[in-house]
């Protein structure tokens, strides 16, 4: 049987986060992809030490009117991506907002990982790496670069929160909560493959 670890993606509107999972899942990239509306949820399996092991992932909107609601979805969440545009200096300035949050409402020891995304547009680029590492480095959480365009790290980064989460699972500073039953409050569509399995040693990197 797979162990199970919520994991949530978070940032602000226009950073990607959508457009990462759906590479995850389908690697595909649709350079126009609608805001999420509340949340989204999508399920990657993989194996981390041969052990089957399956990622809830919800996406969470980003956009002011939807925040609320995305929080609400926090709780029990043992990892989360925090993901900004290396080409918006607002996005990456809000972070520390949304990093806040997530500690504070997720699992006392839930693995973060900041994310830096679209770096396939480095000739727009304004938030360099060495910032954004350093910012992740002051806050104890880890750092990658992703783009979602050519498909950059996108496995690389899942499997990373996977792998990192298990290490504490087995290590015992980080215990599985018992997942209840989220609000019946999706937004999904229902037509989109919404279920990926990759085994770790199989990703492109």
């Amino acid at each position: 049987m797979a162990q199970s670890f919520k994991v949530i993606v978070g940032g602000e509107s226009g950073t990607g986060k959508t457009t990462i999972i759906q590479r995850l899942i389908n690697n595909t990239f649709r350079s126009e992809s609608q805001a999420t509306v509340g949340v989204e949820f999508k399920s990657f399996n993989c194996e981390i030490d041969g052990k089957p092991t399956k990622l809830q992932i919800w996406d969470t909107a980003g956009q002011e009117k939807s925040k609320s609601v995305a929080k609400s979805y926090f709780r029990n969440a043992v990892g989360a991506l925090l993901v900004y545009d290396v080409t918006d200096r607002h996005s990456y300035e809000e972070v520390e907002i949304w990093l806040s949050d997530i500690q504070c409402l997720s699992h006392p020891n839930s693995v973060i990982i900041l994310v830096g995304n679209k770096t396939d547009l480095m000739d727009t680029r304004v938030i360099g790496q060495k910032e954004a590492e350093y910012f992740a480095e002051r806050h104890g959480i880890l750092y990658i670069e992703t783009s979602a365009k050519d498909g950059s790290n996108v496995q690389d980064t899942f499997l990373n929160l996977a792998r990192e989460i298990y290490n504490k699972v087995n290590s015992g500073s980080l215990i599985l909560p018992t997942l209840k039953q989220q609000p019946a409050m999706l937004y999904t569509d229902p037509n989109k493959k919404s279920d990926a399995t990759i085994h770790e040693d199989s990703c492109n990197c």
